[in-house]
């Protein structure tokens, strides 16, 4: 599922074709030309885009989006990866993905996190707003195989376009300090987030609760579902002109200089991980 960087997608695409037959993909694109650029990968790759509307996942959270789109696979094994994720090295994927096991991960070369993003979506599921981990289904046990599958490497997102990065800095922000928000205020809407995102969440919230409150209008235009208020309060809120999107550990913005060398080594040895999981 991606909000917009179709450029770096296709590579996405174009690294998983070896392997996947199908691409479902969950349209919350803010551009409506990335969607034509999107719709003419069509004719390279098998894919099936799921419109949402564009305040979706600031509403219902990532592991609602992530289920609803592996409803719709056509195979019973499914993998989610991220716009720019990309195959480094491949394992022998198929050699493993027998009934013995209902998820796989892949990992990094620096970054020590397994990614358990391969799964059964029968017998497997996603639980949490944000941050969201597999668990399994009702009726069945959790059968994780033992091994990374593959290698995965983070290419850079699109940054031909600055009004477009700074969007996309700025959809991240409302969806993912919203969704933190709801770790601390709403504690039943957890789920399977690990317990080291809630303390982020708590030792950030009023920071980011801050931040929030500045947005106006275009907050507002999220709650509300009004695609065309967000697009007005771009083009006349002084405010995002002069927003600084600055990385830390928890979220990595597009651009960021700090990271675009992806020195990922000096965050493997955090308890919290800082990888992105739904752009």
């Amino acid at each position: 599922m991606g909000a917009g960087n179709v450029q770096v997608l296709k590579k996405t695409f174009q690294s998983l074709s070896p392997f996947c037959d199908e691409i479902v993909y969950g349209d919350l694109l803010i551009f409506p030309e990335d969607r034509k650029v999107v719709e003419g990968y069509k004719k390279d790759f098998d894919i099936r885009m799921i419109h949402f509307p564009f305040n979706y996942i600031f509403h219902n959270g990532f592991a609602s989006t992530l289920n609803q789109l592996a409803a719709v696979a056509k195979n019973d094994i499914v993998v989610y990866m991220n716009t720019s994720e990309v195959i480094e090295q491949n394992f022998k994927l198929p050699d493993v993905l027998t009934d013995r096991y209902n998820c796989w991960y892949f990992d990094h070369a620096t970054d020590r996190h397994h990614w358990y993003r391969i799964y059964n979506r029968h017998e497997m599921e996603w639980s949490g707003m944000i941050h969201e981990e597999l668990v399994p289904k009702e009726g069945f046990d959790h059968r994780p195989y033992h091994k990374p599958v593959f290698r995965m490497m983070d290419l850079e997102k699109d940054m031909d376009h600055a009004l477009k990065a700074r969007v996309f800095n700025d959809v991240k922000e409302i969806v993912y300090f919203t969704n933190y928000g709801k770790l601390v205020d709403s504690p039943e809407l957890r789920g399977a987030t690990n317990p080291g995102w809630w303390k982020f969440a708590t030792d950030e919230y009023e920071s980011m609760q801050f931040r929030l409150r500045q947005k106006g209008t275009r907050l507002t235009a999220f709650q509300e579902g009004s695609y065309g208020m967000y697009w007005n309060a771009i083009h006349s809120d002084p405010e995002f002109e002069i927003e600084v999107f600055a990385s830390n550990q928890g979220i990595e913005f597009q651009g960021d200089p700090k990271f675009l060398g992806k020195d990922e080594q000096n965050n493997s040895d955090q308890t919290v991980q800082a990888r992105d999981t739904g752009e």
